[in-house]
C-alpha cells in the first residue's frame, strides 16, 4: 500500500476545490449538497466536511481560490513595473489595453472559472445569499482599478470603468452560454475598439 505523503492533504483539498468549482458552476450553490460533492470525490460526508467544515465555509474557499487564479491574469510581456510619467494614469494605454484583453483571455482558458463566477454572481444578487457581500465589495474594487487604469486616457474613467467591466460580464456570460461558439477575445478587440480611445497623447 503506498504511503501518504505529507502533501496529500493538499492535494485532497485541491480536488475537492477543482470539484466543486465544476459543480456550483454548473448548479449554483443552492443546487448542490455536501453528500453531492463528496460522492463525485469519492469521500464521505465527513472525510470532505474535515477539510471545509461547512457549506458556507466551503463557498469562502472557492471564491479565494479564483481570486488566487485571477491574481495570476497577468501576461509575461506586459511590463507592470514601467510607469508612464507623462500621464494621470500608472500605466500606458498600450498596458491597459494588455490587461484588459488578458482578463478576458483568462475566460477562455479557464472557462469552467468563469462560469462558476457568472452564476454565483447572478445567485448572489439576493442580499440573503452568502456570497452577495463579496461581489458587492468585488465590483466596488474591479471598478475602481480600472477607473485608475483608464485615468489620463478618456473623459470620464469611472463611467469608461462600468462600461468596460459591463462589456466584459456580458460578452463571457453570451459565450458560456453559447458554450465557446464565437471567438471572445475577437470580440471583446471589436468591442474595446468602441470603449477605449484608439491612441493616447501619453501612449
Amino acid at each position: 500500500m503506498r504511503k501518504r505523503s505529507r502533501s496529500d492533504p493538499e492535494e485532497r483539498r485541491s480536488h475537492i476545490l477543482d470539484e466543486a468549482i465544476r459543480i456550483v458552476g454548473r448548479h449554483g450553490y443552492h443546487g448542490f449538497t455536501i453528500q453531492q460533492l463528496a460522492q463525485v470525490c469519492g469521500m464521505t460526508n465527513g472525510g470532505l466536511l474535515y477539510h471545509f467544515p461547512s457549506k458556507e465555509n466551503l463557498l469562502v474557499a472557492i471564491l479565494e481560490e479564483r481570486d488566487r487564479r485571477d491574481a495570476a491574469i497577468v501576461p509575461q510581456d506586459v511590463d507592470l513595473s514601467a510607469r508612464d510619467c507623462g500621464s494621470d494614469s500608472g500605466y500606458a494605454l498600450s498596458t491597459v489595453r494588455s490587461l484588459l484583453r488578458a482578463i478576458v483571455a483568462r475566460t477562455v482558458a479557464e472557462p469552467e472559472l468563469a462560469r462558476l463566477h457568472a452564476v454565483l454572481q447572478s445567485e448572489a444578487m439576493a442580499p440573503s445569499h452568502p456570497a452577495h457581500g463579496y461581489f458587492e465589495r468585488r465590483e466596488a474594487m474591479v471598478l475602481e482599478e480600472f477607473a485608475a487604469m483608464l485615468t489620463g486616457h478618456c473623459r470620464d474613467p469611472r463611467s469608461a470603468a462600468r462600461q468596460t467591466l459591463a462589456m466584459i460580464d456580458g460578452l463571457v456570460q453570451q459565450w458560456l452560454r453559447a458554450n465557446g461558439a464565437f471567438d471572445l477575445i475577437a470580440q471583446w478587440d471589436a468591442a474595446a475598439a468602441a470603449i477605449l480611445p484608439a491612441s493616447s497623447a501619453h501612449d
